[in-house]
């Protein structure tokens, strides 16, 4: 099976603290989120964090054969983000080029259109890219939790620092958040032990469990574990039914970039991968709407003769630049100025 070849990713260097967001409205949030400037956006965070992952796969761009992008934040009802990626890389025309979006999982479908792509022989390598910048509102649903980011990864079979060695998808019918187009934010039942332990948790753990078992392997064979973090506890619930002992899990995120939405999982495992060894193994699992992609890898040798090519996550982390909640409305236009 096919592999990740390089990655990258990018994080915007405004941070707020959640609780400046979450306060003027009666609540309260630790930690604090990224926030995008005023020259920023998904296309903009997507092109970094490609041009990143290009970089620390050492490829030519012309070897691209797809471009596929996960995301519940392209700034089009009706267009397509992919082909603007194209134009930057300078791809073919008949390079296949699909956005993904509709749920948190957007990401992860991308990831396996790709890898499905390369299993067909339609192409040798693609492109997978996420990025999110979730619309939200002055006390809405993820106005102080929302972060901003974005994650690349190019998919193929040379070359590869991480392998995946198998697949599981475990999907329901389950309405917990969703964003219609008459409204400009995300909406749910604000029930959230119903979300997260009959949505996240039962999801997230029934596709790991599938997986392991065609693998013949338990939660506990794996070195480390990385769940879609929303908060920084919540990562701990399907660990728990896997067996996964609590070392094993990526480190927390969300409290210091936000919820990422569809990017969650995939800028954790890219802050795995920059300290990974070969041989090590890891058992991701991605969420949304009631669904879960639960995937396998093993870390490959050519991890470490990459590693002087890549932009750690920790870097992004330490860069940052708080503002106000106020300077934050500006930014999401939320709070305008009189036009006189």
């Amino acid at each position: 099976m096919a592999g990740i070849i390089g990655y990258g990713v990018y994080i915007p260097r405004y941070r707020l603290e959640q609780k400046e967001a979450a306060m003027p409205w009666g609540s309260w949030s630790p930690g604090e989120k990224s926030v995008c400037g005023m020259d920023e956006d998904v296309v903009t965070m997507a092109a970094e964090a490609m041009d990143k992952a290009i970089n620390h796969a050492g490829i030519d761009p012309a070897q691209v054969g797809a471009i596929h992008i996960g995301t519940t934040s392209s700034p089009y009802i009706e267009q397509y983000v992919a082909p603007i990626l194209a134009e930057i890389l300078g791809l073919q025309p008949e390079t296949t080029m699909i956005d993904y979006s509709g749920s948190l999982n957007a990401l992860a479908n991308a990831l396996l259109g790709c890898l499905d792509a390369i299993a067909a022989k339609r192409i040798k390598c693609g492109i997978v890219i996420g990025a999110e910048d979730r619309a939200t509102a002055p006390g809405a649903d993820g106005d102080a939790t929302f972060g901003a980011g974005a994650v690349a990864m190019v998919i193929g079979t040379t070359g590869t620092i991480a392998d995946f060695e198998g697949l599981h998808t475990y999907s329901t019918y389950f309405l917990d958040r969703w964003h219609a187009v008459t409204d400009s934010w995300v909406s749910n039942w604000n029930d959230y032990r119903f979300d997260r332990e009959y949505g996240y948790q039962k999801h997230v753990a029934e596709a790991c469990k599938g997986l392991v078992s065609k693998l013949g392997k338990t939660g506990q064979d794996y070195t480390y574990a990385v769940f879609p973090q929303p908060d920084d506890r919540i990562a701990a619930l399907p660990a728990k039914d896997l067996g996964v002992p609590r070392e094993s899990l990526a480190p927390a995120i969300s409290s210091t970039l936000g919820d990422l939405g569809s990017c969650s999982v995939f800028i954790s495992l890219a802050g795995i991968l920059d300290k990974a060894k070969p041989g090590e193994t890891i058992l991701l699992a991605s969420y949304g709407s009631g669904a879960s992609n639960a995937m396998s890898l093993i870390v490959r040798t050519q991890i470490g003769r990459k590693r002087k090519r890549v932009v750690p996550l920790e870097k992004y982390i330490a860069r940052k630049q708080y503002i106000t909640y106020t300077s934050y409305l500006r930014l999401r236009e939320h709070l305008k100025r009189a036009p006189y």
